[in-house]
């Protein structure tokens, strides 16, 4: 009998995880517990929560260049390993040890969008589909050869986090189906076409700023790629205003820069058609529906933002 690793951190990756508790693991690596919430408590990731549950061995190594972590690798002698968001670049001497290859699901359809937020920039780009890829992986980033792939349309009201969600289901079922060939030695992944690769970097804190003078379209998508994190804002009168939901889109002939609420709903006026603000957030305030966020100011109202 093959003895597997799976190698996971996020909620994410715990789909995959379950799907391949049911076809026989032996250990599982996620990363080390981290300090979460206003009491900065140690908390554990969600795939170590998973495994635990399952009555699976959890390893969580600080770095895989450490002696340590080789010297626990080779002890294991795992002759198969699936890696899902682990958030580590693994070491060739791991991904030479494993007679069956070290697999990864990977949460786009390679070779477009190799890197870390792969969903995000699908939505900001405007792409029409995305899924998940099966790759064997190599040293390169997300450059391994791919085994096999299924496809997800992207809906024009999907967030970066219900399509990972929905991605991490498909990705179970992608490596159930694949798994056989991965056990039994028979996978035949093909070679990417590396001239039409393009990088998904991480993101950050500088990607929510909300440059109203770009078409609504645009703002569309970048609301939706990078909710909850890092999240999109405007400045109202000097008070931060996170924008947490996005409605329609429609013609517009005010100047830009403009947020219009009242009884047709919130509005911000752009370069190019106004966008629909469904829900906000003021600071330390919870998430409100738009005119319920917008009354210190008013009940409907005009005013610039920033």
């Amino acid at each position: 009998m093959s003895r597997i690793a799976f190698l996971g951190t996020p909620q994410v990756a715990v789909p995959a995880l379950r799907a391949l508790a049911t076809e026989g693991i032996q250990v599982v690596f996620c990363n080390p517990d981290r300090p979460a919430g206003r009491g900065r408590h140690l908390e554990a990731p969600p795939v170590k929560g998973a495994a635990l549950e399952l009555g699976l061995p959890v390893h969580q190594p600080l770095r895989w260049r450490l002696p340590e972590t080789r010297e626990l690798w080779e002890s294991l002698a795992i002759d198969l390993a699936i890696v899902v968001a682990y958030g580590h670049i693994l070491p060739s001497w791991m991904l030479d040890s494993c007679p069956g290859g070290v697999w990864n699901l990977h949460f786009s359809l390679l070779p477009r969008w190799r890197g870390a937020a792969p969903v995000n920039h699908a939505l900001l780009a405007g792409d029409e589909e995305t899924g998940v890829s099966l790759m064997r992986l190599t040293p390169g980033l997300d450059e391994g050869p791919v085994q096999a792939q299924c496809r997800r349309g992207i809906g024009h009201g999907d967030t970066a986090e219900g399509l990972l969600a929905a991605l991490a289901v498909d990705a179970a079922d992608l490596l159930l189906d694949q798994l056989p060939l991965l056990l039994s030695g028979t996978a035949r992944p093909l070679e990417q076409d590396h001239a039409l690769a393009t990088l998904a970097p991480k993101l950050s804190r500088e990607m929510g700023h909300l440059d109203w003078q770009r078409p609504a379209a645009d703002l569309h998508r970048q609301v939706r790629a990078l909710w909850p994190w890092p999240g999109t804002e405007l400045q109202l009168e000097g008070q931060a205003l996170k924008v947490c939901g996005v409605g329609a889109l429609r013609a517009c002939y005010r100047d830009p820069g403009q947020l219009i609420w009242g009884k047709e709903g919130a509005w911000l006026t752009t370069g190019e058609g106004a966008l629909e603000l469904t829900h906000l957030q003021r600071a330390s305030k919870p998430i409100q529906p738009a005119l319920q966020a917008l009354q210190p100011w008013g009940p409907s109202g005009a005013r610039s933002v920033g």
